[in-house]
Parts: structure tokens; sequence; C-alpha cells
């Protein structure tokens, strides 16, 4: 059956709530909330404005932006984002020689920037440290750039040379802060240190009094994290300093111990601390959010906020629908399959014979290898959910393909895939005892790297 057709040539926009129950296309915005069924499908040839539902089994494509509120309980979104240049480059060993493809969507991680961003009032800044979660700093910085945003944060000043090679123009603050004798490598690439210590604002103030730079620096306070930063008594010491012009100050910042529970006692005290240490360093931006206080606690957004791993899809709100798309799809090659018995190896259990897909891809690819007992991790095969019968050997994983409606779609050579949009980030890192940022920046450099934007 042919799809249904909305709007005209002209691109007339959408005037009523939309409900779609059947392969449907739009010719212009949709300004009214929509509802797309279960195995229903949306293609929209505009913007789409109001908030969008997608039920289980449903796909939506949407070729401008989306404004609203999107809810997915199991469906497909893509955007095509009209910042970006529609192209596909490739990293990594080549494609026939491979037993792996990763495919990076930096599209969605545009995306995904975009609806945090329309989250809050404050700027929104990219955190990109351990090579953007190992996605690959070059190419998501770019697609970042493109779509907006101005700040980044890395972790060192390796990673601020390649942010500052694809985004010139923009704001670089490096985490791990300033280590003896760096302070000419920050002048030259145009970085600010994040200051974590007394000691580090010392050397810092004594280059710059020395040399002249007018860049600034990032003040790290430990409201509460207990990891890097200046304790709050030498916050408040040090805050005397603003009364003088040149300060050197760019940004007063913290984080939240657990961002993902807004009403959890620890995150108000952090807010009112920083707050209260804000007063104390009037004029200067200060930041604490992150993704998850972002969406969970508006309080903390002050003038900065910093998207973080839930730029790569990874859910901000846990126990929640996720509101980022899916960034990274792994997918990896079928080397050898085999029929097993009851008695052998690691299904002594099995009461009946197993047939067994041995996928390329283990712990030398940094895919995990603890295992939850009582959560399954399942791989798609042939378009079906299939069970990954134990841990990953050093580079193979076993995959039960005995009920497979068609044994074909599991033949040598044949994909299945680890990742991507109906077997998430946070679902692999829920059956490996592991978390979505674990299981992200481990994926290692044997891939055949594919990045495209839509």
């Amino acid at each position: 059956m042919p799809p249904a057709i909305v709007g005209s040539d002209n691109h007339a926009d959408v005037e009523r709530a939309l409900v779609v129950n059947c392969a449907t296309v739009v010719s212009g915005s949709v300004p009214t909330d929509t509802i797309v069924q279960k195995h229903c499908s949306l293609h929209i040839r505009g913007n789409l404005i109001g908030s969008l539902t997608i039920e289980e089994g449903a796909n939506v494509l949407v070729d401008g932006s989306v404004e609203g509120k999107i809810v997915n309980r199991g469906g497909r979104l893509v955007v095509h984002h009209k910042g970006l240049t529609e192209g596909i480059f490739m990293l990594g060993p080549a494609a026939d020689e491979a037993d792996a493809v990763l495919k990076i969507n930096l599209s969605a991680v545009a995306f995904n920037w975009a609806t945090l961003a329309k989250n809050t009032d404050a700027d929104c800044a990219a955190v990109l440290e351990c090579n953007a979660y190992g996605c690959g700093i070059d190419p998501v910085a770019d697609a970042l750039a493109k779509s907006g945003c101005r700040t980044f944060f890395v972790t060192n000043l390796a990673e601020a040379r390649r942010v500052r090679a694809a985004a010139p123009n923009s704001i670089i603050y490096v985490f791990h802060g300033l280590h003896a004798g760096a302070a000419p490598l920050f002048a030259k690439l145009n970085a600010q240190p994040v200051i974590n210590s007394a000691i580090e604002l010392a050397e810092w103030d004594a280059f710059v009094n020395a040399n002249g730079w007018p860049g600034g620096c990032a003040l790290n306070v430990d409201t509460g994290e207990n990891r890097l930063g200046l304790t709050m008594a030498e916050a408040v010491q040090l805050s005397g300093r603003v009364r003088f012009l040149n300060h050197g100050i760019t940004l007063l910042m913290s984080s939240l111990a657990s961002a993902e529970n807004a009403r959890d006692p620890q995150s108000e005290r952090q807010v009112a601390w920083f707050d209260e240490l804000r007063r104390l360093y009037r004029g200067i931006p200060a930041s604490l959010a992150g993704a998850s206080a972002i969406l969970l606690n508006r309080k903390s957004h002050f003038d900065l906020v910093r998207a973080d791993s839930a730029l790569f899809g990874i859910n901000p709100t846990p126990g929640s629908a996720n509101p980022m798309l899916p960034v990274v799809e792994l997918h990896a090659r079928i080397v050898h399959v085999r029929d097993m018995t009851p008695g052998q190896s690691f299904i002594d259990a099995e009461p009946k014979r197993r047939r067994l897909a041995m996928v390329s891809v283990g712990q030398a690819d940094g895919f995990p290898r603890s295992w939850h007992p009582k959560t399954t991790l399942h791989a798609i095969v042939g378009g079906h959910r299939c069970p990954v019968t134990a841990p990953s050997s050093l580079d193979l994983l076993a995959i039960d393909v005995t009920d497979l409606p068609d044994a074909r779609a599991a033949w040598s050579g044949e994909m299945a895939t680890l990742i991507g949009s109906t077997i998430t980030i946070d679902e692999v890192a829920e059956a490996t005892r592991s978390t979505g940022r674990e299981v992200l920046t481990a994926l290692g450099g044997r891939f055949h790297r594919i990045y495209y934007a839509t």
C-alpha cells in the first residue's frame, strides 16, 4: 500500500494533531503533537515542532529539526541534520580486512546536543573527554561546531589540540589541569586549564604575569563529588582575587555526585553550596550541571551546562524513556557456526541440541566480559534477538541462533548487531555489570569505523 500524503508540494504545514496509523508522508512542518502508532512509519519533509510519541516498532524520519519533547517507546527516529554536510568517511582497517564495523552517526550527536541545549537557558558546552568517549574527537568536534557548540571540555592537551584543529574558534577547557611546565602549551593552543589546586593556580599565575598571556582558566571546586578540585575552604579563601581587574578566572565550576536524582539530599546541598560560592565570585560564569542535571535539576543550570556522555546515546535519565538518539552501531562478522549437544562446553545444562554462531568480537576489542546472572545479553541476527550464551573470550562471542526462523541468517560471513537502535549501549551495560560510559570508551581500534551524517 502506498504511503498517505499529508500537505502539498508547497510544503503547507499540518494544522491539527496528528495520529499516524499507516505509512504517512508529511510535505511540510508539523506544529502539533504527533503520535506514531505501533509498526507505522512517518516521514516529515520539514520541521517537527510539537511533541512526538513513537510507539513500539514505529519508524520516523524528519528532514528538518525536532523542537518538541520526544517519547520513544521502542521505535526508531532518524533526523536529517541540515547543518552538517551529508557524507561518509572511514577510519581503521579496511572493511574487507576487519571482522567488525563500528558506525557513528554524527547527525545523531548533533541532535542530542541540540536537544540538551533546548532544555536550558544557559549556554551548552560539549564534554569530549576520553577521546569523545571512544567515538573520536576529530569528527565529533567538527559536527558539534557546525551545529553551534562553542565551548568544549577535554581530558588533556593532546585532546585539546585535536578540538582546536576541528573547531578553530571554540573555547577549550582541559579537565586535568596544569602539570609542571605545560603553561606555554596551553598558550600555544589557546586552551584554558581547569585549575584543581592552589599549586596549579600559582604556576598559572606566574606564567601569565611573566608572559602577559591574556588567556584565562577555570577554577574547579570539589563540592561533594570527592574527585579533583579545590576544597570549599580554599575556594572561599581565593575568592578575594575577583576584586582585581585581571584576576584571570573565566569559569567557576564543580560537578554533582548524584546528578540522576534531583531530590537527592547530597545534590541539594551541592547546589546550595555552589550557589553561595558563586556569590563570592560575582560576575564570573558558573557551571555545575551535566546532561542528567540539564533534564532533571533546573536549579543546577547556572550559566553553563555540560553535555557529556548523553551526546552519544547513553540515557541521562535512567528509569525513564531515553530522550537521546542512538549514535553507535556495532556489527561483527560470524566466523563459525556449530551444533552443540548436551554435555559440551558451557551449555552442559541444556537439555537439547543448540546451534551457536561464533562472532568475531571479544575482550581484545573492549567488549565487556563481566556477566550479570539475572540479565541476558542479546544480539540481533537476521532481524531477530538471539541470546549471547556466555561472556566473551579474547576475540570471540558465542550467540545462540537455534531458534532463528531462517538458518541462513547465521551463515558464516553474515553480520550480527551487538549495539544498535534495538540493542542499546545501556542494555549492554546492564547485562555485563558495566556502565554505558565504560562500554563506549572501551570499544577498541580494530574496528572498521564509519562516520556519517544524514
